[in-house]
């Protein structure tokens, strides 16, 4: 049993915390029981549709990761990424194929952290498409929404980069999306999104019922409470064809004009012009960061194959038929994480361990030192120095 850390803190800190940590859990026990009474109310207004299970057929998990944090020296930060795939076929791996690369950067913080998750992202298209070709699977699991990268790549946009034999970062972006496109139209391509923090189910019920119907939590949170084990649920049972983030964006919204002052009256005479705005601004975001015309019709939903575990959130086109995705599943995922068990084969695999991307940028310093052409040596301890030199990096 590992120590309790509290207890190296100073005893007048400790108890203040205890004290704390017994307040806190009055207040978590009077706002479930309100949210139990919200969801209760909601449970009439959401159909699920039951899974039945079925013997799943070859399903490809792709994943990536990359440098939580990078190696910061006084000449560049560097990183690594990794992306790769594994092919199943009646639960036995059948193909598997890997992918690594690095960055050193030395114009930005920002922009070396949003490349690599670029860098990372395409690696992980790459492997899907390769995936497709070589075991023409009947889906392709992805981690992550389709366009994920899509707010953030506006900081590379007109970068020059030089990186991977792309110029600049619009041509690094061009070639993410359309990788990801290729996937969409495969209609083989299920996104599994795990950590969802999106609320736009209090979104549609704040446009639709006022605020007082609001929930008060995010939708994984009222799906782990009302979805039963191997049921789906779709977004578009309730909201239509207008797409879940709309809804979130507008909770988001709504609660900063409050905030500012805005009355409920003024907030309920222009909610449908703050929601034409919120969808014009959407379909400006695809054209401006991803030089896309319109923004692609994706669908999202819930799965729930678990009692212990919560529910899932997935992404996919209209025209792949995700009940019968979910039912292979069904019979094919962990119960302890309640996802589908290819996802987190993959995801164990090409993980990065701590450490990694420190012992990396040693490796470069190593080769260096070697390298007989370069005369003086300290240009490359200058280079390789920490940019904190009290401690040494452990990342």
């Amino acid at each position: 049993m590992e120590d309790n850390p509290l207890l190296s803190l100073p005893r007048p800190i400790v108890e203040a915390l205890f004290k704390c940590a017994e307040n806190e859990a009055q207040t978590i026990k009077a706002r479930i029981a309100r949210l139990s009474s919200k969801v209760n109310e909601l449970k009439k207004v959401f159909n699920f549709k039951e899974l039945s299970p079925k013997r799943p057929g070859i399903v490809v998990a792709v994943d990536g990761s990359m440098s939580s944090s990078p190696s910061r020296r006084l000449g560049s930060e560097f990183s690594i990424y990794t992306a790769g795939y594994i092919a199943f076929k009646d639960l036995q791996v059948i193909d598997e194929k890997y992918h690594a690369g690095s960055l050193s950067w030395s114009e930005g913080f920002k922009t070396f952290k949003v490349l690599l998750r670029l860098l990372m992202a395409y690696a992980e298209r790459l492997a899907a498409l390769e995936a497709l070709k070589n075991v023409n699977p009947d889906y392709v699991i992805l981690d992550g929404p389709f366009f994920y990268f899509k707010y953030y790549a506006k900081a590379v946009r007109h970068v020059r980069i030089g990186v991977e034999g792309f110029d600049s970062g619009r041509d690094l972006i061009r070639a993410v999306t359309e990788a990801t496109l290729k996937l969409i139209e495969s209609r083989k391509a299920v996104c599994i999104i795990r950590r969802s923090a999106m609320r736009a189910i209090d979104g549609w019920l704040l446009y639709n019922h006022g605020v007082d119907a609001c929930i008060g939590t995010r939708d994984k949170h009222v799906m782990a409470m009302i979805l039963p084990p191997r049921f789906l649920w779709s977004y578009s049972s309730i909201m239509g064809n207008r797409h879940p983030v709309h809804y979130a964006i507008f909770y988001a919204e709504y609660v900063k004009l409050r905030g500012l002052g805005k009355s409920l009256d003024e907030l309920e005479s222009s909610k449908e012009e703050l929601i034409d705005d919120i969808e014009e601004r959407w379909r400006e975001s695809f054209r401006s960061n991803l030089d896309l015309s319109e923004p692609p019709k994706l669908n999202r939903y819930y799965i729930r194959y678990s009692a212990t575990a919560p529910p899932f959130e997935v992404e996919a086109p209209p025209d792949l038929d995700v009940v019968d995705f979910a039912s292979q599943m069904l019979s094919f995922h962990n119960p302890a994480t309640g996802l589908p068990m290819p996802s987190d084969l993959i995801d164990a695999v090409v993980s990065l361990p701590r450490g990694s991307t420190t012992i990396f940028t040693e490796e470069v310093e190593a080769k260096l030192v070697k390298d007989p052409s370069i005369i003086d040596k300290t240009l490359i301890s200058d280079y390789f120095s920490y940019l904190n030199p009290q401690k040494r990096e452990y990342v």
